[in-house]
């Protein structure tokens, strides 16, 4: 796979700095990266409508479609009776209604061994004969389906003149993927407004095409295929958009919100239209406890996603309370399908003294780099002055016993956007009581001040066992924003952006930095990352010898410093220019006492 560096945006205006520093152009990670474990996707909201059938086809028979070929690879369109066969164990047995009869399956997971082996698979599958829609001014194609994304691009192709020309309807590419998850629902429901090309026409063909464009992919189930004429009125609740916006400049959603951090949350709608004809006065209604905000009517066009925004924001009280989240469209006309309308219970935000979660809670995957150093973890806007003294993090169950691993938090330069070192906490070695199980770790620097209007990076890492083991598995819950989950890959010193929520969190609790306030010796490292040279800050309180101790990742000694006879505060200069790229750990020992603080070199 081929890895870009992130970079970061920051917009200046009049010498004034705007909230706006987000990552651009960074791609998603390898697909190594995650692990999967068994789970459920929640299905979406049911997009069946009381309309009226022009063709369908279940893939029970495959003598009803034309199967070709042209990629390298001999891996191309089955047709299996199999729901169980989908190869990621979260959305495995495929749920579609008549999976266990037959439905049209490729599997590049199956078939390639790694990126860019070389051997393209490329699949199409044609209905065999023509579909009569000449009848009909408005024509929707509608399938469900099942499938996780990597760098494979997969859509369906529609021809109204028998196969003489088609129009394209990309499902999902590297470019423009329509969801931050990789996963799709179990089953997907997919509706597409064809009427430009099947209506009024005798000659109508459908065409499911995929191709792994040489990566090692994922796969790809569809079943029960259909055209037909949609209710007139229909609108449909895709999901909810909710959450709070800081320097970030992202709405991000808080499943858990400490009382200092509670701020206005907004909430929105996104509404799809998927019958016949326009809407004028589609209407998103939000309720979270004693919250209840609309849109104002909106017109959503025939075929349309339109986000509905409520008119007015929530700031939930300070008292700890757990809100539910629901909510609902309407429109004036009476809807044909009102069993699409509303989604209950769409999110749970607690309001609790000391813990800020972006995670809802429930471990679907988790992150990894097989056995090799990374650190990943979220973006926290901060929106009231507040001090930090350390976080957690859950372990995925697939973790190792044994596997050493710390917190970090970064601070976000708003000049560049570049992450820098704030604190940590020590090295703590899992146990088996960790796995599937959340630990909470301090700073070794106690509590550390959070400036209000400020973003904060706070992720889980691990040095890593040299490829040995799974080493760390941080867990994962479900999707993510682009670029507001990262996640630093020490084999090639390059930060990316993840779209697995990791489930890693804030903790201010003022008990956590009491416990490692004390035999710190208020260690400071900085600047770090460093170039060519960084400055080592302590202070002994008792006359003693000190040993600084610059060690790389295997271990070895690679810079000293002994000080005979120390007191007070001593600013130590460390000369960094001889030394590779990478990650180091500062080590100062007196009076007995040893602690340690990472430390980045770049170059």
């Amino acid at each position: 796979m081929k890895k870009l560096y992130v970079s970061f945006l920051a917009v200046m205006a009049a010498g004034t700095f705007h909230a706006q520093v987000k990552s651009i152009n960074a791609p998603r990670l390898d697909k190594r990266t995650s692990f999967e474990v068994g789970s459920n996707v929640a299905h979406k909201p049911s997009a069946e409508a009381k309309a009226t059938t022009i063709w369908s086809d279940d893939f029970s028979t495959a003598a009803n479609w034309e199967v070709a070929s042209t990629g390298s690879n001999s891996e191309q369109w089955n047709f299996i009776n199999t729901p169980n066969s989908i190869p990621v164990s979260a959305l495995s047995p495929f749920a579609s209604p008549t999976a266990a009869n037959g439905f049209l399956f490729v599997n590049s997971d199956a078939n390639n061994s790694g990126d860019f082996d070389g051997t393209p698979i490329i699949t199409t599958a044609t209905n065999v004969g023509t579909i009569d829609c000449s009848a009909h001014s408005v024509v929707k194609l509608k399938y469900n389906h099942n499938f996780r994304w990597w760098h494979d691009t997969r859509g369906v192709r529609v021809s109204g003149d028998n196969g003489a020309n088609w129009t394209e309807f990309l499902i999902s590419d590297e470019v423009d993927y329509f969801t931050p998850n990789q996963n799709s629902a179990n089953p997907e429901v997919t509706i597409i407004d064809v009427s430009s090309i099947a209506a009024g026409s005798d000659q109508v063909k459908i065409q499911f095409y995929y191709n792994d464009n040489d990566y090692w992919g994922w796969y790809w189930a569809v079943d029960d295929v259909e055209l037909y004429v949609p209710e007139a009125n229909d609108l449909k609740l895709n999901s909810i958009y909710w959450g709070s916006t800081g320097f970030w400049a992202e709405r991000l959603a808080y499943y858990q919100i400490p009382a200092s951090q509670v701020t206005e949350i907004e909430f929105s709608g996104l509404v799809e239209n998927i019958g016949a004809q326009d809407q004028q006065d589609a209407v998103f209604t939000a309720t979270a406890g004693t919250y209840t905000g609309s849109s104002a009517a909106t017109p959503v066009l025939v075929g349309s996603v339109d986000t509905l925004a409520c008119a007015t924001s929530f700031t939930p009280g300070t008292a700890t309370t757990t809100l539910s989240l629901s909510g609902e469209v309407t429109l004036g006309n009476v809807d044909g399908d009102p069993s699409n309308n509303a989604i209950s219970n769409y999110a749970s935000i607690a309001i609790n003294p000391y813990v800020y979660a972006r995670d809802n809670g429930t471990a679907i995957n988790g992150s990894f780099n097989g056995g090799m150093g990374f650190e990943v973890g979220n973006i926290f806007d901060i929106f009231a002055n507040t001090t930090i003294g350390g976080g957690s993090v859950y372990i995925n169950g697939a973790a190792e016993v044994g596997a050493e691993m710390y917190l970090k938090l970064y601070s976000i330069d708003p000049a560049t956007g570049d992450f820098l070192y704030v604190d940590e906490t020590g090295p703590y070695v899992l146990t088996a009581s960790d796995l599937d199980a959340e630990v909470t770790l301090s700073f070794l620097g106690g509590n550390y001040p959070l400036n209000a209007g400020e973003s904060y990076l706070l992720v889980a890492g691990s040095n890593g066992d040299g490829g040995a083991t799974n080493d760390l598995v941080v867990g994962t819950a479900g999707p993510a924003p682009a670029q507001t989950c990262y996640y630093y890959d020490m084999t090639d010193l390059t930060w990316y952006y993840t779209t697995s929520q990791p489930m890693v969190r804030m903790n201010f609790d003022p008990a956590l930095g009491i416990k490692e306030a004390n035999n710190t010796f208020g260690l400071e490292v900085a600047p770090n990352p460093a170039t060519e040279a960084t400055s080592v800050t302590f202070t002994v309180k008792n006359t003693s010898d000190a040993i600084i101790n610059v060690i790389d990742m295997t271990g070895k000694v690679v810079a000293t410093q002994i000080l005979s006879g120390v007191n007070g505060t001593q600013a130590v200069e460390i000369n960094t220019a001889s030394l590779m790229s990478g990650m180091y750990t500062v080590n100062v020992t007196a009076n007995g006492t040893s602690v340690s603080k990472k430390l980045a070199v770049r170059k």
